[in-house]
């Protein structure tokens, strides 16, 4: 029987496992009686599993264990050695890299053989590099290596060499977020459309890129922007991105601005020790099924729909830091709520002895025609004097106009703090004005309270300081000012405090500013608390927005919400029944109460409706649903009041284009990755959500992490028996903005059993082999004279071999019967 087999196997494979790599000794030679093997007239063909090892030789997917850590799934050749007879894993000096390996200490430590210079040849790592050891597990597919420290490489956790950084594929992409509403109020409708675009092309090394936006209203004509365009490529020699085009200089030193040229500038997500860039989040209070945009400079960055109740937004990316980010919040009814949130960067810390820069050179360029565009330079650097001091400064040089920085950051036992100061000389029609700016900013995690400060900054500048912007907007009176005027100070907090467990958490943030040519102030404030009561969670915010205008007229929203959360049951994909109230200053409030939960049990399709009261509007009653699909996220909401209806759409995906034709996708990141299998459709992965082959066998991976590796493997449960794959889990390493292609390797045909017998009718040996004409290995023949095999032919011709002797089977399958997951089929061998 099959399980006799299976225990007289796995004899050699225990007299073998406590065989040190080390000892190049043959193995002592294996006996036992075969005939303890039962269901075969012949005897068996064992050869391949009693020499050496349990393992044959081939190739195997192995998780790959370094120093007890795992370092990445990967297909491993395992050769028979030729001193030893053992079947062991090849590995070359170019995987050890991979996995972490430092190549210049291997070749310190080895022996002296040379084989350092052989990269993709097999290296014997226990011969070579004394303590080193290698152990494989079979039954977990698990390969161990341990190493001394002293040959692994001082990169940081995560690193990959460069010479792996993957450019990717020629290809084109359109990504789109369209959000459109219909409000009636009165008998009168209004229509609201926008659409965001972010468009590329790839050719080889260079990225091309567009950001542009396409807006349309009842009250205003079909209007097209283009906030940026831009090429950029990888300089890998100094960890940098060159970028040519519309684009913005950096933001950590000096303030961002907007101009056409070029710009080098350093990329952290090059070096091991990458610090993640600070991006704001948005925050406020919705009464209805709301529209929610933001806008920097003029510019709109983002518009969405957002549902009842206190929101938050975390995916907005500004193109700079000098612009205050302008919020607006429509709702269902057609009221609007403005506020502004400044935008802060965290305290520029690197580590000792590393170094950021950035050049740019180019013709100012605001984006609006103001005629004004002085050509400028502007160069910064940081460097890491120490582990607790990092150095910054920098030179902004234009026509009439310089500006100098120097500053420094400590990390200290109460924090991170860094002070700058920026001097500036502004020469406006034969007058000089020279001022100067003061900046501090401070972050850290009081553990004692758990008071997390995630930055609290401050920055004072005299009258006659001027950014290069304000510069610009005074040599020409025709200049659009989007701010309110000249800054003279600005004090920003974002605070989080984590109560004693059970308690729940508070959450603040605050910006006030104001200036030296008006007698206002503009004030934002968010105040949250969050907690749970068993399975009850609930929210209390307060939220407050004062505004001016340039005749100091000011505007005070205040408001106050509180969000009850109660989950039906037990069941993650229970619905749950919510509560949201509110008032404002002036009195107005409003209720609601509502259902959400998964649509029809489909757990990418989401579904909520509120019936609620206010005091201006009366009853109303709201109902919206969305999905996820492999192809895009879509959204419908539909409102109805005593004396309005509301109804507003949204979808957000992409577009991409490639040597195997064009495929819809989800919302892009910076870097994504084309996924093939080849005629294979509906194949999904494991490790994304909503991400699978079309008919073509391609699919769009939306995002991945530049210069890291990403593990990507297909769920080969939804193959189905007539798909075979050689390999079902792979990684990508690829370079900013590239889209590498993944491919799957797979067999389609039918899987068929094969009874095998002779002429005579009797029975093949165990352990023959089964190849199909091409000379492919199929399967080995089992105790039975059976083999399972993937068939990629209806007819054809099997070749079987087995000792020194071999025979050839003819077959033709019949029809394929759908109710039938493999065929059974009796062939004679000759």
């Amino acid at each position: 029987m099959a399980t006799a087999a299976s225990i007289a196997i796995a004899l050699p494979v225990a007299a073998m496992a406590d065989q040190s790599p080390k000892q190049n000794v043959a193995p002592a030679h294996v006996r036992f009686n075969t005939a303890f093997i039962q269901g075969s007239d012949q005897p068996p063909d064992l050869k391949a599993f009693l020499d050496g090892n349990s393992v044959v030789p081939g190739t195997y997917r192995v998780d790959i264990f370094l120093n007890r850590g795992l370092s990445g799934r990967r297909d491993i050749v395992f050769n028979t050695n030729p001193v030893t007879g053992i079947v062991e894993p090849c590995l070359t000096l170019d995987m050890l890299s991979q996995f972490g390996l430092d190549l210049k200490r291997l070749g310190e430590t080895g022996s002296g053989s040379g084989a350092v210079n052989k990269p993709f040849a097999c290296f014997d790592l226990p011969a070579e590099v004394e303590f080193a050891r290698i152990d494989y597990q079979p039954n977990n597919l698990r390969l161990n290596i341990s190493v001394p420290q002293a040959v692994m490489s001082r990169s940081a956790r995560g690193y990959v060499a460069p010479e792996l950084w993957d450019e990717g594929e020629t290809a084109a992409f359109i990504n789109y977020n369209f959000s459109g509403s219909r409000r009636s109020s009165r008998g009168q409708s209004v229509d609201q459309y926008y659409l965001g675009l972010r468009n590329g092309v790839n050719i080889g090394a260079w990225r091309l890129r567009n950001e542009s936006s396409l807006i349309y209203g009842d009250n205003q004509p079909y209007r097209f922007s283009s906030n940026r365009t831009f090429a950029q490529r990888d300089i890998t020699a100094l960890s940098s991105q060159l970028s040519l085009g519309e684009i913005f200089t950096d933001s950590q030193i000096f303030d961002s601005v907007r101009f056409l040229g070029a710009t080098l500038a350093s990329d952290d997500g090059m070096l091991p020790d990458s610090e993640r860039a600070y991006a704001p989040i948005i925050r406020g209070i919705a009464e209805t099924n709301a529209t929610v945009e933001v806008r920097q400079n003029g510019f709109m960055l983002y518009s969405g729909n957002v549902s009842p109740g206190p929101f938050e937004i975390s995916d907005i990316y500004p193109s700079g830091s000098n612009g205050d980010l302008e919020v607006t919040v429509i709702e269902a009814d057609g009221r609007k709520r403005v506020f502004v949130q400044a935008f802060a960067s965290l305290p520029i810390m690197v580590p000792a002895g590393a170094f950021r820069y950035s050049l740019a050179v180019g013709k100012y360029d605001s984006n609006h025609d103001t005629g004004v565009a002085p050509r400028f330079t502007s160069g910064t650097l940081i460097y890491g004097l120490t582990d607790r001091v990092t150095s910054f400064g920098g030179l902004q040089i234009a026509e009439a106009y310089q500006a100098a920085n120097l500053g420094a950051g400590i990390n200290t036992g109460l924090g991170a703090v860094s002070a700058d100061l920026t001097h500036s000389i502004s020469q406006q029609r034969a007058q000089t004005r020279s001022g100067q700016s003061v900046r501090l900013r401070y972050a850290n995690t009081l553990e004692l309270t758990h008071t997390t400060f995630a930055v609290a900054g401050y920055r004072y500048s005299t009258d006659q300081y001027r950014t290069l912007d304000e510069h610009v907007d005074e040599l020409d009176a025709r200049a659009s000012h989007y701010g309110v005027g000249r800054a003279k100070d600005r004090l920003e907090l974002n605070v989080t405090q984590t109560l004693p467990e059970g308690f729940g958490s508070l959450t603040l943030t605050g910006s006030e500013q104001r200036y030296w040519d008006m007698t206002g102030k503009t004030r934002q404030l968010y105040a949250s608390y969050n907690s749970t009561w068993r399975s009850l969670s609930y929210n209390v915010s307060v939220e407050s927005n004062q505004t001016f205008d340039r005749s100091g007229h000011s505007e005070t929203d205040n408001r106050i919400a509180l969000t009850v959360s109660l989950p039906l049951g037990g069941n993650p994909g229970a619905s749950r029944m919510s509560f949201n109230a509110f008032r404002d200053g002036a009195g107005n409030y409003n209720a609601q109460s509502g259902l959400s939960g998964q649509f029809l049990d489909d757990r990418d399709t989401f579904y909520s409706v509120q019936a609620g009261h206010d005091n201006r509007s009366g009853s109303s009653g709201f109902g919206k649903l969305n999905t996820t699909t492999p192809y895009g996220r879509f959204d419908a909401s539909y409102g109805q009041g005593a004396q309005y209806r509301a109804f507003s759409a949204g979808a957000a995906g992409s577009v991409v284009a490639h040597a195997g034709g064009v495929n819809l996708g989800q919302t892009l990141g910076e870097t994504f990755a084309l996924i093939q299998v080849k005629d294979v459709g509906g194949a999904k992965l494991t490790n994304y959500s909503n991400v699978q082959t079309a008919s073509n066998g391609y699919a769009v991976l939306p995002y991945a992490q530049p210069y890291r590796t990403n593990w990507i493997s297909l769920d080969t449960r939804q193959l189905g028996a007539d798909v075979e794959l050689e390999n079902a889990v792979t990684q990508i390493v690829p370079r900013r903005g590239a889209m590498p292609l993944v491919t799957f390797k797979a067999s389609v045909g039918r899987r068929v059993q094969f009874e095998l017998v002779r002429a005579d009718g009797s029975k093949l040996p165990l352990g023959a082999v089964v190849e199909d004409g091409h000379g492919k290995v199929l399967a080995s023949v089992d105790p039975t004279s059976r083999a399972l095999v993937l068939s990629e032919e209806d007819s054809g011709e099997l070749s079987v071999s087995w000792a020194d002797q071999q025979c050839h089977a003819a077959y033709s399958l019949p029809p394929k019967d759908p109710q039938r997951t493999y065929e059974r089929l009796k062939v004679v061998c000759q």
